[in-house]
């Protein structure tokens, strides 16, 4: 991915409007990007989700024989195939499948969000509601976005500090994100919120609580997070462990090789998360004021990183977060692609485009904002949103849900 040096370079500048229908021509010139790939959707996309979904069922029966067959140590050839099963499975599909980025497809209803059933511990309704409908909408927005918090994050000196975000970073690295995915599903119920309000001075101040709207009965809320949970365990803590006792290849053996590409998958999809947009800024409440200050808002609070096409896939194409952003439910293969158009629209109006070199420098990046504001006065100056520092006009308001 080619990184527009001179867009990133802007970020301190000002916008000049020129006119009234400045907000209008960049909600325009990404509508128009939305548009020519969409009339573009085909058998190219409903091929490419299919081939996904055959390596994926590949690696799995690779990687589970091998788990089952080989002795002792040697089972772990297979765990690299396993993960590469769960993690295509997690976010090339399951995520961007959940974002309805197949739902225009007809021929393959299996791979559209409402029909899909994710092999990933987490209440596909809520998750929906939750991060479709919230985060995508008030990205980065102080006490808006949901996935801000992840628990009780705190990477931005607004949230009150608390004695426990002294120890966020060996609490998150070593405690949370190796079992991530199963950690979703706590902040799409609320019950991160109530943990929260039980153990916080402030309680939830600083951070998104879910609407009441969205907030299910008790009950309710516990059956969803068991019954993600236990098909997940199902399959990989009992049924194919007992497969191998039955049939004399060992119980532990593939009991452990499956706890550790559940860890290293739950590892590599907290990190890809988390590393391309919560260290950047927040967002003002009236991002959503209309459309084209909404679009500004997603390339403020994302950032890509760089890799290949088969690099891109293993992260679910979220190193193309500045895309997915401004058009998630547009098949997620196809960002590369977008990039190059976006970028020349960032160009043309001087807007931020950011893109950091790796992985390695993104996910750096992240430990490092979570290492600064672990206390409770960092110290450094924060960056204001790019809607803040620039010169726009107000247009009316546009609903953009």
């Amino acid at each position: 991915m080619t990184t527009n040096q001179s867009a990133i370079n802007s970020l301190g500048s000002l916008f000049t409007v020129s006119s009234d229908d400045d907000y209008e021509k960049i909600h325009q010139a990404f509508e128009n990007i939305k548009q020519k790939y969409r009339d573009d959707l085909g058998e190219k996309d409903i091929r490419y989700i299919k081939k996904i979904r055959r390596n994926s069922r590949i690696f799995e029966v690779l990687g589970r024989s091998l788990i089952h067959i080989l002795p002792g140590p040697f089972a772990l050839m297979g765990v690299p195939f396993l993960f590469l099963h769960r993690n295509l499975e997690a976010i090339e599909i399951g995520h961007n499948v959940l974002h309805g980025q197949y739902d225009s497809f007809d021929e393959i209803p299996q791979f559209h969000a409402k029909n899909f059933r994710w092999k990933a511990p987490v209440d596909e309704t809520s998750w929906r509601q939750e991060h479709n409908a919230v985060h995508h909408v008030h990205t980065n927005v102080y006490e808006k976005d949901p996935d801000l918090n992840h628990g009780f994050l705190r990477v931005n000196s607004q949230v009150p500090h608390s004695k426990l975000h002294y120890f966020q970073v060996p609490i998150y690295l070593f405690l949370f994100y190796p079992f991530m995915l199963y950690n979703f599903n706590a902040q799409n119920l609320g019950v991160a919120d109530k943990f929260r309000a039980k153990y916080f001075p402030q309680g939830n101040k600083g951070y998104a609580v879910l609407d009441d709207d969205l907030r299910l009965p008790k009950a309710e809320g516990i059956k969803r997070h068991k019954r993600s949970v236990r098909r997940v365990w199902a399959k990989e803590y009992v049924f194919f462990p007992l497969l191998a006792l039955i049939t004399g290849f060992g119980f532990i053996k593939v009991f452990l090789a499956n706890l550790l590409a559940d860890v290293m998958n739950s590892y590599w999809i907290a990190l890809t998360i988390q590393a391309t947009h919560f260290t950047e800024p927040l967002q003002p409440e009236d991002a959503i004021k209309n459309k084209g200050r909404w679009y500004i808002s997603q390339l403020d609070s994302s950032v890509n990183f760089k890799g290949n096409r088969w690099q891109s896939i293993l992260w679910g194409h979220l190193n193309y977060q500045v895309e997915h952003h401004l058009f998630p439910d547009i098949p997620a293969h196809r960002y590369p692609d977008i990039a190059l158009e976006v970028q020349q629209v960032c160009q043309q109006y001087n807007l931020p485009y950011k893109c950091n070199d790796s992985w390695r420098a993104a996910i750096k990046k992240f430990i490092g904002a979570m290492w600064t504001y672990s206390f409770k006065n960092p110290g450094v100056a924060e960056k204001g949103a790019f809607l803040d520092r620039a010169a726009f006009l107000d247009k009316e308001a546009v609903d953009v849900k």
